[in-house]
């Protein structure tokens, strides 16, 4: 319907809520507490929506997806897309999830033994397909993809350059 849906905070922000803005910019509504639980958002860093339109949260510091209707009803949450920092989802429900800050602990919660990259799978029911690396991820100086952009063919696109290794058996050219 044209309504704008913003992801509020980042690291040590103080809002960590989803507000909902008219297409002319007027406030709607917002949704969302700093928290662990079902439902509560620490650091959401990128939204989504499916071809339901269900909302996906990346709730980066907490390493999780949670997915709510678009008036904020908590759903699920998925915790198999690493640290999400930036989620895109095609027409097919396609996922595609960026994760940044996976890796060696910088004090940001990290979850230990995982790698960052791009994992790619299906909104419907959770799974994970294939995994983009980024191999890269072990310098101390390095943040990785922090957003993920798709086209129909599809072509991957992340908002910072890093080399990658595709693991998911697909030819490049």
């Amino acid at each position: 319907n044209g309504d704008i849906l913003v992801a509020d905070s980042h690291r040590n922000g103080k809002n960590n809520r989803i507000v909902r803005f008219a297409k002319d910019g007027k406030y709607l509504r917002e949704f969302g507490t700093k928290g662990s639980g079902p439902g509560q958002i620490s650091e959401p860093h990128t939204i989504a929506m499916d071809s339901q339109g269900r909302l996906f949260v990346g709730d980066r510091e907490n390493n999780r997806i949670q997915i709510f209707t678009q008036d904020g009803k908590y759903i699920t949450e998925w915790r198999q897309f690493g640290r999400p920092s930036g989620i895109a989802i095609t027409a097919d429900d396609t996922i595609y999830v960026a994760d940044s800050e996976s890796g060696p602990d910088t004090s940001a919660h990290e979850l230990p033994g995982i790698r960052k990259g791009i994992r790619i799978g299906s909104a419907k029911d959770g799974s994970v397909r294939a995994f983009i690396e980024d191999m890269e991820s072990t310098a101390s100086d390095h943040s990785g993809a922090e957003g993920v952009g798709v086209d129909a063919l599809p072509f991957v696109d992340v908002d910072r350059p890093t080399r990658v290794a595709f693991e998911a058996g697909i030819e490049q050219p």
